[in-house]
């Protein structure tokens, strides 16, 4: 018996000794594999970079705050029972002379309605203006309203004006909407004012209605670390505050390496400047700046690259009143306005394919940190200044609006499902 267990066990032994030459020799042979039959390595790597992937990256691009949806938390009433609110404000059309459209509005809604009254009046506001009958049309979400503005004969200087337009119109809202309501002025008015020739008015506004904006809170203040642009950015608050609020957000940048590497930049006087920055930021004297949809696309090409789901949102056009609910949400913005506040006044037009523009002076863009409705002030935070800035919200307001009301606002996105 001890004899045949000796055998067993060598028989064994064999067996693994055979099992595991097996093996490195199948190792080996892949290892080795033959030329003829394996492609060199350069081209497995190039293969595999061009083939496409297998899924497009999940970001959202729309830079149109109305196709923007907004977080649960920041919904004001989410159980659908219409409260009572009231609202009101002003759009202002931006010519850089003293001519211009002015749109009054009010919003009220009383308990359990489904729908706010919106009430509106038209206005055109001059100083010298001699003119004969214009005819011209105000739009509200829809509805038109048709107004004829008077014989115009005015040798005095005194700002004037007169209320042509009122009209009410009926805007669905259930409890815990709301809703931008579009409205548009056109004048047929043809005319020369302050070195300015018009060939009809075209002025496009949005007004924000809803709960939110009637219960926004008193006063809201941000801390923001301030950058400046000079001296390196003389000519460049405008990429120099939008650092800022990159910054703010997380992102480690410098309004330098935004300038140099994603500023879009044109000639002066052969660019548009809602297209591309007028000039180098960095030549003082030389380059002009730009208007809000060249920072959004100078945001969001800087965004996309960092693979981020904050994206830079235009405002340009809406009521101030959602430019202070964005802040009272956590969203500092980034706002047109005048150096020292200065009224702005139209330095010279150049024709770009066809398009006459106007350079309004002494554009200057900061960012928006705080309000306080109590006070009537509005805190910013100046790249041209150490210190944040404190300023009477009434004048703030109106050099916004003679600006064009622009205003860039970067928020979390939604990825795509």
């Amino acid at each position: 018996m001890r004899k045949y267990g000796i055998v067993f066990i060598l028989l064994v032994c064999l067996a693994l000794f055979i099992s595991c030459e097996s093996n490195t020799v199948s190792s080996d042979t892949e290892s080795i594999a033959p030329p003829e039959t394996t492609a060199p390595m350069t081209e497995i790597e190039t293969v595999t970079e061009t083939e496409p992937p297998e899924t497009e990256p999940l970001y959202d691009f729309t830079t149109d705050p109305a196709l923007y949806e907004e977080d649960l938390e920041e919904a004001v009433n989410t159980f659908g029972k219409s409260t009572a609110f009231s609202l009101e404000g002003t759009l202002r059309s931006a010519t850089g002379t003293s001519l211009n459209i002015i749109v009054e509005w009010d919003a009220a809604r009383n308990e359990g309605e489904d729908f706010v009254t919106l009430a509106l009046d038209v206005a055109i506001e001059h100083k010298a203006i001699n003119s004969n009958y214009f005819p011209g049309v105000l739009t509200v979400n829809g509805e038109e309203f048709y107004f004829m503005s008077p014989f115009y004969q005015y040798p005095s200087l005194r700002l004037t004006r007169e209320w042509l337009c009122p009209a009410e119109v009926k805007v669905p809202l259930k409890g815990g909407e709301s809703k931008f309501v579009d409205v548009s002025v056109k004048w047929d008015f043809k005319g020369k004012i302050e070195g300015r020739s018009y060939d009809g008015f075209d002025f496009k506004g949005k007004i924000p209605i809803g709960e939110k904006y009637a219960s926004l809170k008193s006063n809201v203040s941000y801390e923001i670390e301030n950058i400046l642009q000079r001296p390196e950015l003389p000519e460049g608050c405008e990429v120099t505050s939008l650092a800022i609020v990159l910054r703010h957000l997380g992102f480690d940048i410098t309004h330098t390496y935004l300038a140099d590497n994603y500023l879009e930049q044109g000639e002066v006087g052969k660019t548009d400047y809602y297209e591309k920055n007028l000039g180098n930021p960095r030549e003082e004297g030389k380059s002009w700046g730009c208007y809000a949809p060249v920072i959004v696309k100078t945001a969001n090409k800087y965004l996309y690259d960092m693979e981020s789901y904050y994206r830079a949102y235009d405002y340009t056009g809406y009521d101030v009143s959602e430019l202070y609910y964005q802040l009272s949400m956590g969203h500092p913005a980034i706002v047109w306005i005048t150096m020292d506040f200065a009224e702005p006044y139209l330095k010279r037009p150049w024709i770009v394919e066809d398009k006459t523009l106007w350079w309004k002076y002494p554009l200057h863009c900061v960012v928006i940190s705080g309000y306080d409705f109590e006070n009537g002030t509005v805190t910013i935070t100046d790249p041209l200044k150490n210190q944040p800035v404190i300023i009477d919200m009434e004048t703030f307001e109106l050099r916004y609006k003679q600006m064009e009301s622009q205003a860039v606002v970067i928020k979390m996105s939604k990825p795509v499902e």
